[in-house]
């Protein structure tokens, strides 16, 4: 059976009307037919415009910055000077030292403020508040309160030996400096402000060390660490330690919540910040030595912390001074803001209870 050749045109199809906008006759036409037209720029590419195919094609061209927009304005930046316009501003002078000032006293010692001043933005500052704080009378304890308040049913040895006991205890924990000052403070106010309900040692006992308690708590909050209610109830022979937290929160009531009142040892370390050299360290270890002995006088308690401290480091002079420097000299009355007659009470009081420590100099 033969196979006749088709002809695959002869079933095509005009495209219809206006395909391609070019009409039927264009599927007729012959290639070489179609006559020649110039060629059209490329469409736009991502809103480049025709231009950047021309700038693909030839790389030679030069770049031309694209129009903007409709409606908007091109952006105008001044662009900034070269390096080397940029103005440099003129160098000034140093500006010399003040000269050094010239004594003329060629024998004058060191003053206060000669020395190096551990604070000198603040000393000052600090001086003015030490002295207001002392002298608040809600923190001050009254100094006849063993008569006034207690009725002198506590007597002064009594208070003596209960001093001599929170010392015992202080230096058995090795608590803070200044926690022994602070704790005999707290309890000359206690007692100042409410009567004991028995006078008993062993309520005195509790009393001294609940306030070695609170005083070593505020001086250093890591006592919490190495001293509890228990340790304190078991040193103290007390029955439990309930005794000693309620004990605590009477104390902190009767106080007023006000437990940061400047003490003796306060004064003593603020009045010998400027101490310079192993002498002037002996003074100053031997006056707390004399500041903590007067907290068995009861009689100290008319005189203001200021000036018990600045008793102890005149005691201290007399003792380890050589016979030809004077034991109160401009500087010290400078410091403490006392002179020989101001101290004049307070001191034949702590000498007579600190005579063996100011004959003993091995300090």
């Amino acid at each position: 059976m033969m196979q006749h050749a088709v002809d695959p045109w002869a079933f095509a199809r005009p495209p219809p009307p206006g395909f391609f906008g070019l009409g039927s006759s264009c599927a007729r036409q012959a290639v070489a037919d179609v006559p020649t037209s110039p060629r059209t720029p490329p469409p736009a590419i991502f809103g480049l415009g025709p231009s950047f195919a021309r700038q693909a094609i030839d790389a030679d061209a030069p770049a031309r910055p694209r129009p903007p927009p409709p409606g908007f304005s091109r952006p105008r930046r001044a662009l900034p000077p070269p390096p080397c316009e940029i103005p440099v501003p003129p160098k000034l002078p140093k500006r010399a030292a003040p000269p050094a000032p010239v004594s003329t006293d060629a024998a004058e010692k060191p003053s206060a403020t000669k020395r190096q001043r551990l604070c000198p933005d603040y000393e000052d500052e600090i001086d003015v508040n030490l002295r207001l704080m002392e002298q608040n009378p809600e923190e001050r304890p009254r100094p006849d309160y063993l008569k006034t308040v207690q009725q002198d049913r506590v007597s002064p040895s009594a208070r003596a030996s209960l001093v001599g006991w929170m010392d015992a205890f202080v230096r058995r924990y090795g608590l803070a400096d200044g926690t022994l000052h602070r704790a005999v403070a707290y309890v000359d106010r206690f007692l100042s402000a409410r009567a004991m309900d028995t006078h008993s040692g062993y309520e005195l006992r509790l009393l001294g060390a609940t306030a070695v308690f609170v005083a070593a708590k505020y001086e250093d909050r890591r006592t919490v660490l190495a001293l509890d209610a228990d340790k304190i109830a078991q040193y103290g022979g007390f029955d439990t330690r309930k005794e000693v937290l309620d004990m605590e929160r009477r104390m902190v009531e009767a106080l007023g919540y006000q437990l940061g009142g400047p003490t003796a040892h306060t004064f003593v370390g603020h009045f010998t910040r400027h101490a310079q050299g192993e002498e002037e360290l002996k003074i100053q270890r031997m006056a707390h030595r004399l500041a903590d002995r007067s907290l068995l006088d009861y009689a100290c308690l008319g005189y203001l912390p200021s000036v018990v401290a600045a008793s102890a480091i005149f005691l201290a002079r007399c003792a380890l001074n050589p016979p030809d420097v004077l034991a109160w000299s401009t500087e010290m009355q400078q410091l403490t803001g006392y002179n020989v007659l101001d101290l004049g009470g307070c001191l034949p009081a702590m000498y007579y209870f600190s005579q063996s420590i100011i004959c003993d100099t091995r300090c």
